[in-house]
């Protein structure tokens, strides 16, 4: 199983507008599953730790893959496997003690996989992935040493009046212009929003 993830803007400034969109490709599916993503963003301490879970809709999850893109070098990396067992393997090159995986069982299966010592250059996405299943959570986009944005208070904008044109197209006065409608407009500014690079990454088989 492969699956695309592509961030779809990099001029993106704001990190709670970003949004993903994530492609799977399954040699056994002729489906091509497909969605957007807006992750949550957790503003983290250097040194400190996150919680991250990733909740099965059924009791069919029996497997996991975490994964995260680091946004500084632009590389997706393998974290940890997960089994309904609880059986763990790390990734390559990864300091175990540092991520750990575990699942959860009752009306829903829930895997969970805690992070710690988080540093300013592992800013980036943070996700799992159910081998099982053609979907993938929405994941976290992890902050470490950014501080959260202040909230500022809403601002009271007077309305200008609205300047009624009622003449002809041939003898139009001064100020008073035809009023054109332009519906692709806000789907175009949305997308402009929602643009970023592109990444790949290939999850193993367990």
């Amino acid at each position: 199983l492969d699956y695309i993830v592509k961030p779809k803007n990099k001029n993106v400034h704001n990190e709670q507008s970003r949004t993903y969109d994530i492609f799977f490709v399954s040699p056994k599916a002729s489906v091509l599953p497909t969605f957007q993503a807006t992750p949550s963003v957790l503003y983290a301490k250097i040194n400190g730790s996150e919680i991250l879970s990733c909740e099965c809709p059924d009791h069919s999850c029996q497997e996991v893959f975490w994964y995260r893109y680091l946004e500084r070098t632009k590389t997706l990396q393998f974290l940890v496997y997960v089994n309904s067992a609880g059986r763990e393997k790390h990734g390559e090159r990864l300091n175990v003690t540092r991520f750990k995986g575990s699942v959860s069982s009752g009306q829903r299966v829930v895997y969970t996989l805690r992070i710690t010592g988080l540093q300013e250059d592992e800013t980036g996405l943070y996700s799992c992935m159910f081998k099982t299943k053609s979907i993938m959570p929405v994941g976290y986009y992890i902050m470490p040493g950014v501080n959260p944005p202040t909230v500022q208070p809403p601002t009271v904008k007077t309305k200008k009046p609205v300047k009624i044109c009622n003449c002809k197209p041939s003898n139009s006065p001064k100020g008073c212009e035809r009023l054109v409608l332009w519906p692709g407009i806000g789907a175009l500014l949305l997308l402009a929003i929602i643009l970023a690079g592109t990444l790949y990454y290939f999850s193993r088989e367990y």
